[in-house]
């Protein structure tokens, strides 16, 4: 969201982020976007359904009726696989899929914005909104910090956070082979985004284990270091992985395929001691081409775009 804000204010628009506490701010890059708390933008009274528009997150979609009545609303969908809900009793979405159906077509509702292509054609054949009615906005990464430095070493990291039982049974299966010996499997857990870029940086591979992924970050962020990719693309991460394979250092694995995982990283060990020149290049590839793509300044534009679409096909914006 903070991303967004930014890139919304790039725009030339007048951005304020409504958070729990005013005072808060990412550690991971500097935002000059306004805040306002919660409490103190439900004490607004001068909202004007002409001019002022409210972004919301997907998962927000059974308040979007009452929150702020009249104001024409963005969904920023940032996992697809959370359009119906999160699965559990609380999330406060109804049981009813047709109910929530229901909701996509309230009158606040103007437009999406979607981080992946394959939510954007969730949103389009799936969900049934008109193609001006969604927008696809690239999920920009920290270029400047997420890049390749030094030599690649036989280290291959993962993040057991999402399915952590798959992450354990791989783990556990890629340490029985011999033809793993020399090699470390490293997980990133609780560490700084400083220290999570120097342990991509160092590693060969990445070993994915998020499903489902809205777009798939972490993919995004270790392949931008010079890692290749073997795992789940978590749906909304296949066009990472496409890129990946494109350069010959992805192996995408269906979910619930353990054996993928080992069959991938074998293959790349294989690539590691047989063609390392190569294999280096590749993945320098790789990182030039994710880094070109989820820049901040393609993710400006994909929001200009999108803005310009919806509203050329508005009337609420002056």
């Amino acid at each position: 969201m903070h991303r967004l804000a930014e890139a919304l204010s790039a725009c030339k628009r007048e951005v304020t982020i409504i958070q729990g506490k005013a005072d808060f701010h990412p550690e991971w890059f500097q935002s000059t976007v306004k805040t306002i708390s919660f409490k103190e933008w439900k004490q607004l009274d001068n909202l004007c359904t002409k001019k002022d528009i409210i972004v919301l997150p997907e998962t927000f979609l059974p308040i979007l009726p009452n929150y702020g009545p009249g104001i024409p609303k963005i969904l920023f969908n940032q996992n697809g696989s959370y359009s119906f809900g999160l699965g559990n009793d609380n999330d406060g979405f109804p049981d009813n899929p047709q109910e929530v159906l229901k909701i996509y077509n309230h009158s606040d509702f103007k437009h999406m914005l979607c981080v992946s292509k394959h939510d954007l054609r969730l949103a389009t054949q799936g969900l049934g909104l008109k193609k001006e009615r969604v927008s696809y906005v690239i999920n920009a990464i920290e270029t400047e910090s997420f890049r390749p430095s030094g030599k690649k070493r036989n280290i291959i990291t993962y993040m057991p956070r999402k399915n952590r039982r798959d992450a354990d049974i791989v783990k556990t299966l890629l340490k029985s082979k011999s033809w793993f010996k020399d090699w470390e499997l490293r997980a990133i857990h609780g560490l700084n985004q400083a220290k999570v870029v120097e342990l991509l940086q160092m590693s060969t591979g990445f070993l994915a284990f998020g499903h489902p992924e809205g777009f798939g970050l972490p993919l995004a962020e270790a392949a931008a270091c010079g890692c290749a990719l073997i795992g789940y693309s978590g749906l909304g991460g296949r066009e990472i992985f496409r890129l990946a394979q494109k350069h010959n250092v992805g192996w995408e694995v269906e979910f619930g395929d353990w054996q993928g995982f080992i069959a991938g990283t074998k293959g790349l060990i294989k690539e590691f001691y047989s063609r390392p020149s190569q294999l280096s290049i590749n993945l320098q590839t790789l990182s030039d081409e994710v880094r070109s793509i989820y820049s901040r300044d393609r993710m400006i534009e994909s929001v200009k775009e999108g803005l310009k679409i919806w509203e050329s096909h508005s009337s609420n914006i002056v």
